[in-house]
């Protein structure tokens, strides 16, 4: 007898979704889908109990994400995983940098090649914010630095950074998902022994001393950890920071600034933009 899934389609915010990953991952999923200001969470319907629909919006909205449910429905089972592949394409960062699956790795050839397989994790580059976060790591981090990846998602910044030269990268999230979605990444790209992924929350990680440091963010994440993330940083080190909208850039960037960092660059897709700083030298 083929197996039927439940499927939750809930509206939420972009700058919600990563506080509403953290509800969902308490629940028994299979899957979750991200599009722009929606998601669609997949259960077997053996896991899944009656009510959930109403106690995941009810979880949601306690924790402040603006929720509404769309649609819930049920599907018989198919080749999911031939439909998942087919939908990952591989993203075109700039002209030097691609984002591939690993199934299609063989098929494109530039100076480099990011070999990202995702899972739940956010970061395949199909999101403005690490198109951006790409192009600015590119031209910030230098051979020889070291790195921290707050957040990793996929691993895929941490993975750049790995590539264009760094010597040792801390990459850490608090999700299982993406703890084991990102060293399955690493494996891929054979930056294990440059990237050391640790699964921890943002208030309990004890941060090492970096030359520059990527925090691909919601506000709410990276506006109280500012000091912390300049603080991390040597003395005329680089941030790179996004994950934030437009309408939020100058709330973002004031507590660097007022700490002493300046902006040296920054970037804007569709209603994201992100901001690259460097941390004070005196």
């Amino acid at each position: 007898m083929p197996k039927r899934y439940v499927l939750l389609t809930l509206s939420i915010p972009e700058e919600d979704m990563d506080l509403a990953m953290g509800v969902l991952s308490g629940y028994p999923l299979l899957g979750v889908e991200q599009g722009l200001d929606a998601c669609t969470v997949c259960f077997e319907q053996n896991d899944w109990q009656q009510g959930y629909e109403n106690s995941i919006v009810a979880e949601l909205q306690q924790v402040g994400v603006a929720v509404e449910l769309v649609k819930l429905s049920t599907e018989e089972d198919q080749n999911w995983n031939a439909e998942w592949e087919a939908s990952i394409d591989p993203v075109v960062v700039n002209e030097r940098i691609i984002i591939v699956p690993e199934w299609r790795a063989e098929e494109f050839s530039y100076p480099m090649t990011l070999v990202i397989t995702p899972k739940m994790s956010f970061g395949t580059g199909h999101h403005a914010t690490t198109r951006m976060m790409c192009r600015l790591m590119e031209v910030y981090a230098k051979p020889g630095d070291t790195w921290i990846d707050v957040g990793t998602g996929t691993g895929v910044l941490a993975i750049m950074a790995a590539k264009l030269g760094a010597t040792s990268v801390y990459a850490f999230d608090n999700n299982e998902w993406s703890i084991v979605n990102s060293q399955e990444n690493v494996a891929r790209n054979a930056v294990e022994h440059i990237v050391r992924l640790e699964q921890v929350e943002l208030q309990d990680v004890q941060l090492p001393r970096c030359n520059g440091l990527a925090a691909n963010l919601y506000r709410h994440l990276v506006i109280p950890y500012a000091l912390a993330f300049i603080d991390a940083v040597e003395p005329g080190g680089i941030i790179l920071v996004s994950g934030i909208l437009k309408y939020d850039r100058d709330d973002v960037a004031a507590p660097f600034l007022e700490a002493g960092c300046t902006l040296v660059d920054e970037l804007a897709e569709t209603e994201w933009c992100a901001l690259a700083l460097t941390t004070p030298t005196t």
